[in-house]
């Protein structure tokens, strides 16, 4: 395969995702759990700063240059999507961490979340064989591709809203938190609006349909190369900061992840995108399913938090 000069951009693009992910709060089970634990809500405002990020940057670059930015689609909001945010809320609870948390803790060398892997594998393959129609209807969004004044006015008041919470967050002593998730909202945004299909999920879940059918998203033969690239990032990060620790799986936390993975993939299908896809594709895309799912997903790993099924301790420390 040839790499184009935007081909390698991507691929930079997905080392500095996983060199950053490590050091962001990124976990979604993580964000509920510091809401119930220390009635503090940081990780939500940075998921905040990486979507307004995102929003400010792609916005122009849509507008006034040549890349091939495309915002998400419409997504028409029903129970379907709802549904599909309680399974991967759900799932990303037995799991103990999110799409994000997931790949940060196998970066970090815990053996135990690589077991998600096998279960996104079997869950994207039971869906396949059972043939249900689980994928909501998707229509294009032209609203956002060209300039005008109501979409200058979204952009503007999107750009107040980033440089007030910047500076809360600076002014609470938390400016590399802000700094990381603003970075990881500019990257994420680039890898998510020119190739959508880019993150391990996508790939696990290509692997799993290729067994009845061809897979969708494989044809540009990119997706390897961003995964890959991704975990290079991420590995690199953890040594460097000196948090990688090979660490053996255990019993009960395998088969959750095992269980957790299986659910995730279900969610997958149901919303473009786990929590990442939501933080920043849909919601800087402005999709209104977008953010019925993201509530669900967070109302569905709160109520496996309250029921105690799960510690909240097996994600990354604020």
């Amino acid at each position: 395969m040839t790499l184009s000069a935007l081909d390698i951009g991507l691929i930079l693009c997905a080392v500095a995702m996983g060199f950053l992910v490590p050091r962001s709060t990124t976990c979604a089970v993580a964000a509920v759990a510091e809401v119930l634990d220390h009635k503090r809500a940081w990780r939500f405002g940075g998921f905040a700063l990486a979507s307004l990020s995102a929003m400010v940057l792609l916005w122009p670059i849509a507008w006034f240059t040549r890349l091939p930015i495309h915002f998400a689609p419409i997504i028409a909001p029903s129970f379907l999507v709802f549904l599909g945010g309680l399974f991967f809320g759900v799932g990303a609870a037995l799991n103990g961490a999110c799409v994000f948390g997931t790949l940060t803790k196998i970066v970090s060398g815990d053996t135990t979340y690589l077991f998600v892997l096998p279960g996104l594998w079997l869950g994207a393959l039971v869906l396949g064989l059972t043939g249900l129609s689980v994928q909501p209807h998707i229509m294009t969004n032209p609203a956002l591709t060209a300039f005008g004044l109501s979409p200058a006015l979204l952009w503007g008041f999107a750009l107040g809203l980033l440089v007030l919470l910047s500076w809360h967050f600076v002014r609470k002593g938390k400016a590399s938190k802000a700094g990381s998730m603003a970075a990881i909202g500019v990257v994420g945004g680039l890898l998510y609006t020119i190739h959508p299909a880019w993150n391990y999920s996508v790939a696990i879940h290509n692997f799993a349909q290729s067994i009845l059918a061809a897979p969708q998203h494989m044809a540009d033969g990119l997706l390897p190369w961003l995964v890959g690239a991704a975990c290079l990032g991420g590995i690199t990060s953890t040594v460097a900061a000196g948090t990688f620790k090979l660490k053996a799986p255990s019993l009960g936390g395998s088969l959750g992840a095992l269980l957790g993975g299986c659910l995730m993939a279900f969610g997958l299908v149901m919303i473009p995108g786990g929590n990442d896809g939501l933080i920043l594709f849909l919601l800087p895309s402005l999709i209104g399913a977008g953010a019925l799912a993201y509530v669900a997903m967070n109302i569905s790993i709160l109520a496996i938090l309250l029921l105690g099924r799960i510690r909240p301790s097996h994600c990354p420390s604020a």
